[in-house]
């Protein structure tokens, strides 16, 4: 390890820490979809989700499905078109371009 991996890792010895990175390259980095709201502190989230290198799944939080994006931006595009939405990083993605 080179200690740059995301927090969601802590729990996890070496091994388990191996294997994990092993299945699927780099771990997801965890993001929220929420609302924009204009000068009040109301905002709320819309979906919780996983970013991988080649694709999303969002978790919407109003009981839904969990729905696959080809990306970020796809998920992004499909909630703003009916509410304003910002992205927020719940792990960074430390650097990696996630479309």
């Amino acid at each position: 390890m080179d200690g740059n991996e995301g927090p969601w890792l802590s729990g996890f010895d070496d091994e388990q820490r191996g294997l994990l990175e092993d299945l699927h390259g780099e771990p997801p980095a965890r993001f929220a979809i929420c609302e924009e709201t204009e000068g009040s502190e109301d905002s709320r989230v819309l979906g919780w989700g996983l970013a991988f290198d080649d694709e999303a799944v969002v978790v919407p939080t109003n009981g839904g499905l969990p729905n696959p994006f080809s990306g970020i931006k796809a998920a992004l595009r499909l909630y703003g078109m009916v509410h304003p939405v910002q992205l927020v990083w719940v792990d960074p993605p430390d650097g990696r371009q996630l479309t």
